[in-house]
């Protein structure tokens, strides 16, 4: 019998990292190497535990390396089959900002748990205006990159068993990525829905190696993705309910992998399932491919939603995703996040002007914006704008303004 005030949960065994620390071979005064952080294209492991961390090199056939008083593991892979816990909570989320202190900001949008007060960050008044909604984001956004940070990051949290590592804890992932926010909640929720009816369904949580352009430059990020291996079919009728626990798990690694009802099999973990039976030389399939220029052409809708420069443009790009929902070479999902995107970007024209004219023609930062020749030109001008404003040397008011009047002209600069 358990204490009802009382919420149970797992031990924490260690974290799931899609990143980690690398030394630039600079050193400050005090003789230690700066760090910078890298992004990773597989899972590293951390716990505290080592015969956890032991466990999951042999099952990785991997090594076990020291790190910050822990322990961590390189998996190799970029993919993980993983399964919800029983009792805890899956997946929380916050707008939460951390100093060299700790948590100085955690809130849902309207209260801040850390203050006791109402969230200081910008949001939509009405989280019902989707222009407004996309426009306070990329404004939120825009203000964590600071130095110090000026707004919250999202954060998203999600704790998962590793079936195959031995222990009954969970193994957390934290992420401020903008697409594991919008796309990891649903699986998990599902996931978390689904168990809490005595049904457990697995999953594969991988690393997706996405890419966009910007100034003309290619730029790749990585975005934890949590893909659901049963089809709906099973889950709503019960067949994964009826075959037991055993049913609900993927096969361990070394045996067959089951085929599900679209008849592909899942990949194996590290291994793309696009690249398996394909030998050199070979075609890969048409539909691959297919994907693939779909995902290339919805990478530059969206890094062209934030920056197209002219109210036509908005308007063409908004027509092209429309058509490829219909042709069905993209989903209504991801119409959805590009013209978002634009309704934001053509706010921000709308308001170019008025933005511009608020300036002082008298105010030397009024001839310095109207001067700026490209985005690195741009992005120098906000650096010193915002070292004047942290000394005090420029209203804050103003130096909004000036801000808004650059970004109007160079939106890419705040990246």
């Amino acid at each position: 019998m358990s204490v009802l005030d009382i919420q149970r949960q797992g031990q924490p065994l260690g974290r799931l990292r899609m990143g980690e620390q690398v030394g630039t071979g600079n050193f400050g005064k005090d003789g230690k190497e700066k760090m910078r952080p890298v992004r990773r294209e597989t899972w590293r492991l951390t716990t505290g535990a080592r015969h956890s961390a032991d466990a999951a090199a042999a099952f990785f056939s991997s090594e076990v390396r020291p790190w910050n008083g822990e322990w961590e593991v390189d998996t190799r892979v970029s993919e993980i089959s993983v399964m919800v816990p029983p009792r805890e909570k899956v997946i929380s989320q916050n707008y939460e900002m951390w100093t060299a202190g700790g948590a100085a900001r955690r809130c849902d949008s309207q209260f801040d748990q850390v203050s006791c007060g109402p969230c200081l960050c910008p949001h939509a008044a009405d989280p019902g205006d989707a222009e407004e909604v996309a426009r306070m984001a990329l404004l939120r956004a825009d203000m964590a990159r600071a130095n110090p940070p000026r707004a919250c990051h999202l954060i998203t949290r999600v704790s998962f068993m590793i079936p195959d590592l031995p222990g009954l804890g969970v193994w957390r992932l934290d992420t401020s990525s903008y697409y594991a926010a919008v796309e990891i909640g649903d699986a998990a929720m599902l996931m978390q829905a689904a168990r809490d009816q005595g049904v457990f369904l697995s999953a594969i949580l991988r690393i997706d190696q996405r890419q966009r352009v910007a100034n003309g430059q290619t730029k790749k990020y990585p975005v934890p993705v949590l893909e659901i291996m049963s089809t709906f079919r099973q889950i709503a009728s019960g067949e994964l309910a009826a075959g037991g626990m055993a049913a609900q798990l993927l096969p361990a690694a070394g045996e067959p992998l089951k085929a599900i009802a679209s008849g592909v099999a899942p990949a194996k973990p590290g291994i793309p399932a696009a690249a398996e039976g394909i030998a050199a030389g070979e075609v890969a399939d048409p539909d691959v491919i297919d994907a693939e220029i779909v995902s290339e052409w919805l990478d530059a809708a969206l890094a062209g939603a934030m920056t197209f420069a002219t109210e036509e443009e908005g308007r063409k790009l908004w027509r092209e995703s429309a058509a490829k929902v219909d042709a069905g070479e993209i989903t209504g999902t991801d119409a959805g996040h590009v013209q978002k995107l634009i309704a934001a970007r053509r706010a921000d024209l709308r308001d170019a002007a008025a933005r511009t004219a608020a300036l002082d023609p008298a105010d030397p930062w009024a001839v310095k914006v109207k001067g700026l020749s490209g985005t690195q030109d741009a992005a120098d001008a906000l650096a010193e704008l915002g070292d004047l404003l942290g000394a005090g040397a420029v209203e804050p008011a103003r130096a909004g303004r000036v801000r808004a009047a650059v970004l109007a002209r160079f939106p890419q600069a705040a990246a």
